[in-house]
């Protein structure tokens, strides 16, 4: 108790000298906070499509972090995800749920709902390589559930929302290029996207991170920022998010190149 004055002072004291102090376990999202602040800014992003929202962490993160305030809508196919995120939604009016899964068609897929629900994926986990997620990705309970692609479901959001300028984030464990290969009429309307590309996969078939990347560049994305997620006892990375900009989008900004 005593120290929270003094924490008060220094911080107070640090940022009118122009610097901000931040405890250690903040700062490696900082960085991707501030990169997504400036990107939301300067692209006016005004619709963020949440695809694998779990219960809302990444919502969490837009709002408290980066200080984004427009639409938010969270696609997440687990059912007590669902619930929670349904429930949680109530407090903010920007917030849209829709509960089920994105991918290349529709169908009804089967989902390995993990131990640690954030590795829920359609893909078999796979820990040989990172024995340090056993326990944790190891598949608790199977459901099926509804699968959609987003060039369907996109046009009808978009009449009913009025965004104009869209943002894709994809955390779906594995499943990230299916997504995209249902999106193929959207990706137009795409500002920018974050997807989670893998170098040491934990998912049976998954794609790497440079067939992710490749992919996208093919399809007119090109790379604004990586941000590591998680390393292996040997500090080797296993994954990270990949923010990348609409390539179109982006030349309408760069001055003329001679």
């Amino acid at each position: 108790m005593m120290l929270r004055p003094l924490k008060t002072w220094i911080r107070n004291t640090s940022r009118a000298l122009g610097y901000d102090i931040v405890p250690l376990r903040d700062v490696k999202e900082r960085d991707f906070a501030i990169h997504l602040g400036q990107l939301f800014r300067f692209l006016q992003i005004d619709c963020v499509f949440d695809v694998g929202a779990n219960v809302g962490q990444y919502r969490d993160f837009l709002r408290e972090k980066v200080g984004y305030t427009g639409t938010i809508v969270s696609f997440e196919p687990v059912s007590r995800n669902v619930a929670t995120l349904q429930q949680r939604s109530a407090e903010d009016p920007r917030w849209e749920i829709v509960g089920h899964a994105l991918g290349s068609s529709r169908s009804s897929l089967p989902i390995h709902v993990m131990k640690s629900d954030q590795f829920s994926s359609f893909l078999a986990p796979d820990n040989s390589s990172v024995p340090e997620f056993n326990g944790l990705n190891e598949t608790a309970h199977v459901e099926t559930v509804a699968v959609y692609p987003l060039d369907e479901v996109f046009p009808v959001l978009q009449r009913r929302l009025g965004f104009r300028r869209p943002y894709l984030k994809l955390d779906t464990q594995g499943f990230d290029l299916e997504v995209v290969q249902g999106a193929a009429a959207t990706l137009q309307s795409v500002v920018a996207l974050q997807t989670e590309a893998s170098i040491i996969n934990i998912y049976e078939g998954m794609p790497g991170y440079m067939d992710t990347i490749r992919f996208l560049n093919d399809r007119g994305f090109d790379i604004s920022g990586l941000y590591p997620i998680s390393r292996d006892p040997g500090m080797r990375l296993i994954e990270f998010d990949c923010v990348m900009v609409n390539r179109t989008v982006a030349e309408t900004f760069a001055p003329a190149r001679h």
